[in-house]
């Protein structure tokens, strides 16, 4: 497949662009809500949360928040983490982007939903030490990805929005690597709007 990966450099620059727009687009459904009880099942109760590509902080951040977690949500956009802040003042919200983001914090649980996959695929295999970084020991980590290795183009409002995915081998390879156990993984998963879904936990 061509190489589509200069397309990558303009995600940041589209969500800035169309942040209050896709906010809306995506609304309150909690389609991922199996997911994300899943994912705090396996985390203490009042856990620390790092939430990757957190957008507005609405839906995900929020049903975070309603089960008693403390969330620190990252997004490159500028307007997304002024959303973010408007709806949870109280939470720590942070504009950056997650490939450079630096905090002295360990976290529960990690999430990258619908935010990785805009990535690389190079910058992608370098995020696992970033994920690494951030966690202790019994840490959770979810992200989505695409079901196979390549690189796919969507749309956004009439812009191109880019997405590309490892491999599920390479995938179980890099958790196995950085030291993470798959607890659960499902490819383009019909009761989640075909998401391919990891969920992993540090040994």
């Amino acid at each position: 497949m061509k190489d589509q990966s200069e397309f990558a450099k303009n995600i940041i620059k589209i969500y800035k662009k169309h942040a209050r727009a896709w906010t809306e687009l995506r609304g309150q459904l909690l389609y991922e809500k199996a997911w994300l009880n899943y994912f705090l099942s396996l985390i203490p109760e009042h856990a620390q949360i790092l939430d990757l590509g957190c957008g507005s902080g609405k839906p995900i951040a929020a049903y975070l928040i309603e089960q008693g977690h403390s969330v620190v949500g990252v997004d490159s956009s500028d307007v997304m983490i002024e959303m973010a802040k408007h709806n949870f003042p109280e939470q720590h919200w942070i504009q950056t982007d997650m490939r450079q983001l630096d905090l002295g914090q360990k976290f529960q649980g990690i999430l990258a939903w619908d935010s990785f996959f805009h990535l690389t695929q190079d910058d992608q295999r370098k995020m696992f030490a970033q994920f690494s970084r951030f966690a202790e020991q019994g840490t959770v980590l979810m992200f989505t990805s695409g079901p196979a290795a390549g690189e796919a183009i969507g749309d956004m409002f009439g812009d191109v929005l880019y997405h590309a995915s490892l491999s599920q081998q390479e995938y179980r390879q890099l958790l196995k690597d950085h030291g993470y156990e798959v607890v659960k993984m499902l490819a383009e998963d019909p009761d989640c709007a075909g998401h391919t879904v990891w969920l992993a936990q540090k040994l």
